[in-house]
């Protein structure tokens, strides 16, 4: 009887991860992560702090780090340990505290928009490898897809 309860689990398990669409997108984050990993080596930069500078460098102006992990849908706790990474190389730079010391605001540095800029050679063959090895409607199926299970956007 319980070798038959294990064999049933085993063959819903196999069922259920032949199947799971998270498992999936998963395993295609992890790949294509690692070809834009490895193409920004050379840069310095990893694809969260790249993530996190050019999402900075997009609103211009100083912003709260809750904000930024609203923008890119992370933890906090996240976008702090990038931007501490970040900081430390002079990419970032705190542009104001609250006067509680409860709240900062940070912005990009010349430097950072330096980093940036070397960083977009890297950016550009990775993004140019991924796009060449998927259907050419993988793009906008996976944009469909972004906008139709993006919570923050559904009505609640």
């Amino acid at each position: 009887m319980q070798q038959e309860s294990a064999a049933g689990s085993r063959e819903q398990a196999l069922w259920m991860a032949d199947r799971c669409l998270g498992r999936r997108i998963a395993r295609l984050h992890r790949l294509v992560s690692r070809r834009f990993e490895a193409e920004l080596r050379e840069s310095g930069l990893t694809l969260p702090q790249l993530e996190v500078l050019s999402e900075m460098a997009l609103f211009d102006a100083p912003a709260r780090p809750s904000e930024i992990a609203g923008w890119l849908g992370l933890e906090r706790s996240t976008i702090s340990r990038n931007l501490d990474v970040l900081t430390q190389r002079g990419y970032v730079r705190v542009a104001a505290t609250s006067s509680t010391g409860r709240t900062t605001r940070v912005t990009v540095t010349e430097a950072g928009h330096g980093a940036l800029a070397a960083a977009e050679p890297a950016w550009r063959r990775a993004q140019a490898w991924i796009s060449g090895a998927v259907d050419p409607d993988a793009v906008e199926a996976l944009d469909r897809w972004l906008g139709a299970l993006d919570l923050d956007q559904q009505p609640r």
